[in-house]
């Protein structure tokens, strides 16, 4: 693991593309067993962006399904020029957008927290602080744009570079350098408070 903002880790694991890779090369293949693996190595991942991006409980399970089905569908377009990683991100991206610009925006707001999620997280015996300071961040992120928020989610907690996160918002990587800093700022501000 690598350090890099106070508070925010991101998560390395030596050949977890290569794994994704071959994952998605079975799945292509219509191996269920492939996309039961990338299922359960994405759903945590996939349920707190998703959560981030829509703000409402009662879509995630959606959400995550329809980027499988995507995933499923479209494995054989997955052309290995980017991570596995900026490619299922890049689809749920699209596929909660739909999800928080739809005609139930807001039917269900939540903060984020441990319901929904408890099975995961009891896991690591720190899970009670992590809870809290995942509740700190979503309280700071909810004033950033939707833009903003992306940029700082998938940066700080799925390790993605600029270029990646380019090519999922689909802007230039300046636009992504750009709203970094104002996310950053307006950041700053919110929890000097």
């Amino acid at each position: 693991m690598k350090i890099i903002a106070k508070g925010f880790i991101r998560k390395t694991k030596p050949g977890a593309d290569d794994k994704e890779k071959e994952l998605i090369a079975r799945i292509i293949l219509k191996h269920d067993d492939a996309l039961e693996a990338l299922y359960r190595l994405y759903f945590d991942r996939l349920f707190r962006f998703a959560l981030r991006i829509t703000g409402r409980m009662d879509c995630i399970e959606e959400v995550i399904n329809d980027v499988m089905l995507v995933v499923w569908n479209k494995a054989d377009s997955y052309n290995q020029t980017c991570r596995p990683s900026t490619w299922i991100f890049g689809i749920a991206y699209n596929k909660a957008r739909k999800y928080r610009t739809g005609p139930n925006n807001g039917v269900e707001e939540v903060e984020f927290d441990d319901q929904g999620n408890e099975e995961h997280s009891r896991c690591n015996p720190n899970w009670v602080e992590q809870v809290e300071m995942q509740d700190q961040m979503t309280k700071a992120l909810e004033i950033l744009s939707p833009e903003h928020r992306l940029v700082i989610e998938l940066t700080y907690y799925h390790g993605m570079h600029y270029s990646e996160i380019a090519q999922i918002a689909e802007c230039p990587e300046n636009t992504v350098k750009t709203r970094m800093f104002h996310a950053r700022k307006k950041l700053a501000q919110v929890l000097r408070n």
